[in-house]
């Protein structure tokens, strides 16, 4: 009788026991799928800066950004690239990126030296065309930065800014440092660009206190407008220049302490020195 009791009672602790291991093993089940596995991501790669604008600004090249003449596009929806010479680069890449709404868009491209002479232009469309020949464009466009890679030559990489402007605009305009800045009502109605020209158009005699800056529309009579430069120090000396694709003429302007003002009638490229 004895025997057959702990019998019974060792079938029971063993079924208990079978029991809490079924429990054990299915709420472990049921809690691995509850909890969400953290799942690492790789962390982003951070973007390269590459190193630009090493060489003086003498030894550097004059280029600008202007409006294509091209009927292929609306007006002021294309840009020309011109760049004067090549420091004897083999190839120039160009990366002109700029802010169009909420997105970061850009031109790329490359300039063979080989086969033509200086001034190189390209021009670079801000939109973009299908295969089947179907173009859209690029709305809300604010401008950003424009980056030459001259190959095999010791001028390196060349960046600098610009802005753009469409029609609709108040007439208040400046470079994208606000060192240039331009009113200029009877643009109001224009596309107008203004950019830094990363490089000099001509060897000019005393230290450059502010730009070059480039200005560029598409309205035929800009009239007049105040310009208004500001300088990296203050000097009695300091003089406006203007560049008219040949020579540096001066222009009358007044001077008070870090700042250049002036009335002007044309765009094209200013820059003060003393």
């Amino acid at each position: 009788m004895l025997r057959k009791s702990l019998k019974i009672v060792k079938i029971i602790a063993m079924k208990r026991s079978l029991f809490f291991v079924f429990c054990f093993l299915f709420f472990a089940f049921f809690l691995s799928g509850c909890i969400k596995k953290k799942v690492e991501t790789p962390a982003p790669r951070p973007k390269i800066q590459e190193v630009v604008n090493t060489v003086p600004l003498s030894e550097r090249v004059y280029a600008t950004l202007s409006f294509a003449s091209s009927s292929n596009f609306p007006l002021g929806r294309e840009l020309t690239l011109t760049v004067a010479d090549s420091k004897s680069a083999s190839l120039i890449e160009y990366e002109l990126e700029y802010q169009a709404g909420t997105l970061v868009q850009a031109g790329l491209g490359s300039i063979s030296t080989k086969d033509n002479k200086p001034p190189y232009s390209k021009d670079i469309l801000l939109g973009s065309c299908s295969a089947g020949g179907a173009c859209s464009y690029h709305e809300d466009v604010k401008g950003g930065t424009l980056l030459l890679r001259f190959k095999g030559s010791p001028v390196g990489n060349l960046k600098g800014e610009w802005n753009y402007y469409a029609p609709g605009n108040d007439g208040k305009l400046s470079s994208r440092d606000a060192k240039f800045q331009l009113d200029a009502p009877k643009l109001k109605k224009a596309f107008v660009v203004v950019s830094q020209t990363l490089g000099l158009p001509k060897i000019v005699e005393g230290d450059v206190l502010a730009g070059p800056y480039h200005l560029a529309s598409t309205a035929g009579v800009a009239g007049e407008m105040e310009l208004t430069m500001r300088l990296v120090e203050e000097t009695p000396t300091a003089k406006l220049l203007f560049w008219n694709g040949s020579s540096y003429q001066p222009v009358k302007h007044n001077l008070e302490g870090k700042t250049a003002t002036a009335t002007i009638s044309s765009a094209g490229t200013y820059l003060v020195v003393k």
